[in-house]
């Protein structure tokens, strides 16, 4: 089991970001763009092969992703929103994400078998909040990767809409 940390709201932002262990060694880099039908976002050992990737392949309020590792598409994540909890569902792998997208607390499961734990945490010495990501098995590091960029992603993109939403208030208020 192995723990990794990202700035929170890196993954959203496009051009590249770096993932760390606890020594703040990199081990990955994050490269690619959201936002358009059909956009990237790869996940690269800190070597330069490439792991695994993300495309988007869906718009809307549930879009649709697919990803795949070693360049073969190996599932499809489509996610579903029920008040403050998300559900997101990877097919082909039978992974099973349940989370608050609000406090970034989320668990992967493959049956009843835990994946993946992010939790948004400080770490000392640095400045921000970093997303930890503990991992059960090295070899699903590079999807987890992924799935957090999305969720990430989705955490920006709420931020961003509350923002707009306090503004206007506060500018008719």
């Amino acid at each position: 089991m192995r723990k990794l940390y990202v700035r929170k709201g890196r993954l959203a932002e496009q051009g590249a970001s770096t993932i760390s262990d606890k020594n703040r060694k990199k081990l990955y880099l994050i490269v690619g763009k959201w936002g358009r039908h059909q956009d990237v976002l790869s996940v690269y050992a800190i070597s330069g092969a490439l792991l695994a990737e993300i495309k988007q392949h869906g718009f809307g309020l549930l879009p649709h992703f697919d990803l795949f590792k070693d360049n073969k598409r190996v599932g499809s994540l489509r996610r579903y929103h029920f008040g403050r909890k998300d559900i997101l569902i990877v097919r082909g792998l039978n992974w099973f994400i349940v989370g608050d997208l609000y406090t970034s607390h989320y668990r992967i499961f493959h049956g009843r078998r835990t994946i993946m734990t992010l939790q948004e945490v400080t770490l000392p010495f640095e400045n921000g909040d970093y997303l930890e990501l503990t991992i059960d098995n090295e070899e699903d590091e590079a999807l987890c990767v992924c799935i957090v960029a999305i969720l990430d992603h989705l955490l920006r993109s709420i931020s961003k809409k509350h923002a707009h939403l306090y503004n206007l208030r506060v500018k008719y208020d």
